[in-house]
């Protein structure tokens, strides 16, 4: 799974929930008008549990579920629709967006309290709330291996 796999289907999602611009977290593009949520892997694509390995024919097909962990943050002009705007991208992914992304094989396995986020710019707060998701999906590497088809063996005794 790349990361597209999984920031498409997690930016749509939200950003039609909440009517709001969703944009990956310091990024060079320009910022939107505030409200908007800024999303921020800090984990992606850990390994978790065992992998499986199993051939399908001359295939070698190899299985593990990874985690990853973003964070949300909404950015506002007052802090009251900072906070809203992340209690409702909280509810989201406790709700219609569970099932919305497991469609794209993503899992919502813990969504993590809210808390403030504000930042002191020069003479004002840029006024942040935000909480963080784990979610996991499924690596599956698929290759062909090779398969020994005859073998001689020549035997030759030394003395």
């Amino acid at each position: 799974m790349t990361y597209d796999d999984i920031w498409f289907p997690l930016q749509n999602g939200l950003e039609t929930f909440l009517g709001i611009p969703v944009i990956q977290a310091e990024g060079l593009g320009k910022q939107p008008p505030y409200p908007f949520i800024a999303i921020k892997f800090t984990l992606f694509g850990q390994g978790v549990g065992q992998v499986s390995e199993k051939l399908e024919g001359t295939n070698k097909v190899i299985t593990q579920a990874l985690e990853s962990v973003i964070s949300v943050t909404c950015y506002a002009e007052r802090i009251e629709d900072a906070h809203n705007k992340t209690n409702q991208a909280r509810n989201y992914f406790l709700g219609q967006g569970h099932y919305e992304l497991s469609d794209h094989n993503i899992t919502v396995v813990d969504v993590m309290p809210a808390n403030n986020r504000d930042v002191f710019l020069t003479t004002d707060y840029e006024r942040r709330a935000g909480f963080d998701v784990r979610l996991r999906t499924k690596l599956v590497e698929s290759f062909e291996v090779g398969v020994i088809e005859q073998v001689t063996i020549n035997e030759r005794m030394e003395e």
